[in-house]
């Protein structure tokens, strides 16, 4: 069976793995960013050629659009693991017939040679020792703005103004910024990657903390998954998407990141943040862009 999914690439190579030695069925899989995947099943369905079973994205909208009348690409997700006491379906199930499996979470990362003090809370950035220091992420998804927004949220507007007057270094995704962290580039990330614990174990001088907002807790990019209408393989699908909301399932997946059940080791259990979607348009996402480059890239 196919997966195209968003989620992390490395975790998603174990699931494919463990999935395999499980029930002998092989996995192959898409990874690509949620853009690239919409219009990779949109051309499919276009076609009539379609190859995915499994569609796994964190941008809404493609769901809430997957869904439409005009579209229906989805069909209903009935694997026992979605009816255990464990998944709370009044929070993780939809919209309509997609379900979310986890959630994409962020973590402070620190040098401990060069900031041995360590970070407690997000604002602890804006210590004036660390003017140049630390990391930001550009905001070149919605789901990047939407952490900033989550930010806003819960430390004022005033903060984002005090963060770039740090004179941040710039970085395009979590995953080089982290690894600034741990070769001492920066001595913060404020945007850190799933791997950090990884580095952490293999001996990189890091520490890191998954941040709680003040006001709103963890922020969180949660995941959609929706078993594709013409599935080539649909009772393969329901059989992975299953998988991946047992305990075993979500200890692979989505290791290190949110989870929707409790209890799952090297995880954080989540509440899936609910997204401001009239903030995603694409006027929304230009008018934030210009924003914070007037800030960021003075």
């Amino acid at each position: 069976m196919t997966i195209y999914s968003s989620q992390s690439p490395f975790n998603l190579a174990a699931f494919g793995e463990r999935f395999k030695q499980k029930y002998g069925i092989t996995v192959t899989i898409n990874r690509n960013i949620d853009s690239v995947l919409t219009q990779q099943v949109t051309a499919e369905y276009g076609t009539g050629k379609v190859e995915v079973d499994l569609l796994v994205v964190a941008t809404k909208a493609t769901i809430l659009g997957a869904q439409q009348p005009q579209n229906r690409w989805a069909v209903d997700a009935v694997g026992p693991a979605l009816f255990a006491k464990g998944y709370n379906r009044r929070v993780f199930a939809g919209p309509g017939k997609a379900v979310v499996p986890g959630a994409a979470i962020t973590t402070l990362v620190w040098n401990t040679a060069q900031w041995p003090d360590g970070i407690k809370t997000l604002p602890d950035v804006l210590n004036p020792r660390l003017k140049g220091r630390i990391g930001v992420i550009v905001p070149s998804a919605f789901s990047i703005i939407d952490w900033y927004r989550w930010v806003e949220e819960n430390y004022g507007k005033s903060f984002l103004p005090r963060l770039a007057a740090q004179e941040p270094k710039l970085y395009v995704s979590a995953l080089p910024m982290t690894q600034a962290a741990a070769s001492g580039e920066i001595a913060v990330a404020t945007f850190g990657a799933s791997t950090a614990p990884d580095l952490k174990a293999q001996g990189a001088p890091i520490d890191y903390r998954v941040p709680k907002g003040s006001k709103t807790g963890t922020w969180n990019a949660p995941y959609y998954a929706m078993i594709m209408r013409k599935a080539p393989h649909p009772n393969a699908a329901q059989l992975l998407l299953n998988f991946m909301l047992t305990k075993e399932g979500q200890a692979i997946v989505h290791r290190h990141l949110g989870t929707a059940l409790a209890g799952v080791p090297n995880t954080t259990q989540i509440v899936p943040r609910k997204q401001n979607l009239k903030e995603s348009t694409p006027e929304k996402v230009a008018a934030f862009q210009r924003y914070w480059d007037s800030l960021f890239r003075k």
